[in-house]
């Protein structure tokens, strides 16, 4: 499993969970919700159920994109056309609003199963009180690193030039691509800002 897939999730999942030193830990919804005390043996189960039903979800959304996509390819091979398919696939509408429908739910769906330990712990009572919106501020940009920025932005410049260099803007693809690349670099150049910006006038809670 990569950092991409389902492994990507389980391990911010689990991050949430941070040892006291006395053998227990401290639960935070998504690293910036109060502390709440669980114990090692409640940590285990909600990982493994979580583990269990993300694998469960990424199973079924694989089998279902592989299905659309061959449907989908074999439906383009038998229309007769002078371009690629893979030009035509990319460039017609209802193959990203079939992706949208396949991962939109699933998505939701793990969103909302990353909260169960919250929902189950709602009553508990925390060891303190919620970080401050500074302070939860500051736990985003941590995590939002530079290096990640920058491999977005150039991913984003990059997928024009070889786009065009493979044919696919030249056999008819959607031109409009180039202004979503542009768009993806501008918001990781602002984000990149307000993470600068950010620890410059909060160095204390950095």
């Amino acid at each position: 499993m990569s950092a991409w897939g389902p492994l990507g999730l389980i391990r911010p999942f689990e991050a949430q969970f941070e040892a006291d030193g006395n053998g227990g830990y401290v639960y935070r919804l998504r690293g910036k919700g109060r502390p709440i005390p669980v114990g090692a043996g409640e940590r285990r189960r909600f990982i493994d159920q979580y583990a269990s039903r993300v694998l469960l979800i990424w199973g079924a959304m694989f089998a279902t994109f592989n299905l659309f996509f061959l449907t989908f390819y074999w439906k383009v091979v038998t229309t007769p056309s002078k371009v690629l398919p893979s030009s035509i696939i990319f460039s017609d509408p209802f193959f990203y609003e079939g992706l949208i429908l396949i991962v939109l739910p699933a998505s939701t769906l793990m969103y909302w199963l990353g909260e169960a330990p919250a929902r189950a712990l709602k009553d508990r009572a925390s060891l303190g009180p919620e970080p401050t919106k500074d302070e939860k501020r500051a736990i985003a940009f941590r995590k939002m690193t530079y290096g990640k920025l920058a491999l977005i932005a150039m991913l984003a410049f990059l997928w024009p030039i070889t786009s065009a260099e493979g044919g696919y803007l030249r056999d008819g693809g959607d031109r409009r691509w180039i202004l979503v690349s542009a768009l993806v670099v501008l918001l990781a150049a602002v984000l990149a800002f307000r993470k600068w910006r950010f620890e410059r006038r909060h160095p204390d809670i950095r």
